[in-house]
């Protein structure tokens, strides 16, 4: 009878014991993933066989699958994983978070694209997967330890079945930020003002996320920026920024085909090295040029990264700046605004002294703009009352009037006028100028002076002359009518 106790005491307990350990046979399970992005391409990787695991204690016991075993003989693989005589295997990495996983996920991805391993299922291939709103889940798995890869990012997770695994999409789109620096207030932001000619810092800040891979940044200018010249990579992990080596990423600017002003491209080794929530900021310089656009919707430089599975590739959002500079048209008038020709002036900064703004005349013949470097200013002459200068920052500018309309006095002192944010146009209403449009200039004409043998002199002498020979004719009538 004791004994009897005894063994049904031990049964007892098997079976309790049991309820928590499953030995399947033909068990399957499934992976759902949750918060799927559209467009996106999931596959899944079954790294080791679940051979048993306890649900009560979570003990797990994994074998390697045959098609990964040369992988989890790698030095790489054996960095997070141990494979015992009996090939079973266990995650020995000091780290388990996110980032250290991501960085297993790409070495795992890499081994099983060189040597061709397929994945079990696949949202390529129809009946292998289902979909329910942004859900998507593969079904009929054998239990195991699964890598889920998307092609937006290298890690979409690691998972066991055991039976079923839920997981939420690790992989998120990267996002850029590309800002200017307006120079006269020293602050970054999505717009600025600027010279023809003016040399133009530019920042593209990138926001990572989990699984980078095959990160590429592409940026576009307008006709009227170009491309000077990089001036580098600055990496910020864990709130600690440094330059990153040129080794790190290439630059190009030749052979482009989807109209990008040049490429960074930077290396699997990089990718592989970030974590989520670093930044990453490149810089760079660029010019406006004489095909700028005088204000109007401004010269547009644009930025976008590219990144995920090359062969389906993902991209940002554009991300954009623009840079305006603007015209003025000079108005040349005497006080009763009746249009001057004639008039010449040069442009400077100070209302005395200061430096010249140096301008060229465009092809056009009648349009002056401000000179790039290297290029000889010219004076500024005014044709039909009026000229137009081009390409001028936001500021203060001073015009000096270098030679006058003939009989009309030049100015004493320089015009001032101001650009701030739009251009200083004309108007003209039925032809006749509208006062205080654009930059006037009136001119006043001289004062005509008596000159010595002119002709005021000249009608002195025959009124003289009249009056003499009166008076000769007077006399002698006077003198005959006395004989009488």
């Amino acid at each position: 009878m004791k004994l009897t106790k005894i063994a049904s005491l031990v049964l007892a307990i098997i079976m309790v014991f049991s309820l928590g350990i499953t030995a399947f046979a033909e068990e399957t399970g499934s992976i759902t993933i949750n918060n799927a992005s559209t467009g996106n391409t999931y596959e899944i990787y079954k790294l080791l066989d679940l051979e048993s695991y306890n649900s009560t204690t979570k003990v797990y016991s994994y074998k390697v699958n045959t098609e990964w075993e040369d992988f989890f003989e790698t030095d790489d693989a054996k960095a997070y994983f141990t494979v015992d005589g009996q090939g079973y295997a266990t995650w020995t990495n000091a780290s388990e978070d996110e980032t250290t996983a991501a960085a297993f996920a790409k070495i795992a991805l890499a081994y099983a694209e060189e040597k061709g391993i397929n994945p079990v299922k696949s949202t390529k291939n129809d009946g292998e997967y289902e979909v329910e709103g942004s859900t998507i889940k593969f079904s009929d798995l054998e239990l195991g330890y699964y890598l889920i890869d998307s092609t937006m990012g290298a890690l979409c997770g690691l998972t066991t079945t055991n039976p079923n695994a839920s997981i939420n999409a690790k992989n998120r789109a990267p996002i850029i930020t590309k800002q200017v620096l307006e120079d006269s207030t020293n602050q970054w932001g999505i717009d600025n003002t600027a010279d023809i000619g003016q040399k133009i810092e530019f920042r593209i800040t990138i926001d990572v996320q989990p699984g980078a891979q095959n990160y590429v940044l592409h940026d576009g200018m307008a006709e009227g920026l170009s491309f000077l010249e990089f001036k580098g990579v600055e990496h910020i992990s864990g709130g600690t920024a440094h330059t990153e080596a040129a080794e790190s990423y290439s630059v190009v600017t030749d052979g482009l085909e989807d109209g990008c002003t040049f490429e960074v491209r930077f290396t699997e080794k990089f990718c592989n090295g970030l974590k989520a929530n670093d930044k990453i900021i490149v810089s760079y310089y660029a010019k406006l040029n004489s095909k700028a656009v005088i204000n109007g919707d401004g010269n547009i430089n644009t930025a976008k990264l590219t990144f995920g599975d090359p062969n389906e590739e993902h991209k940002t959002e554009l991300s954009s700046t623009v840079t305006k500079t603007f015209g003025i048209d000079i108005i040349k008038t005497d006080s009763q605004n009746t249009l001057l020709d004639g008039a010449e002036f040069k442009i400077y900064d100070a209302p005395k002294d200061g430096n010249e703004v140096k301008v060229v005349l465009m092809a056009d013949g009648v349009t002056y703009r401000r000179a790039e470097e290297g290029e000889e200013g010219v004076s500024i002459v005014v044709k039909d009352g009026q000229v137009r200068v081009v390409g001028l920052d936001n500021g203060n500018y001073y015009l000096e009037e270098t030679v006058s309309p003939k009989g009309y006095n030049k100015l004493s002192e320089r015009k001032a006028f101001t650009i701030s944010n739009g251009n200083l146009d004309a108007i003209f209403n039925s032809g006749v100028y509208s006062t205080g449009s654009g930059v006037h200039v009136v001119n006043k004409s001289g004062t005509m002076l008596p000159e010595t043998g002119g002709i005021g002199t000249t009608m002195f002498y025959v009124l003289g002359g009249v009056l003499v020979a009166g008076s000769l004719v007077f006399l002698v009538t006077k003198k005959r009518m006395g004989n009488h």
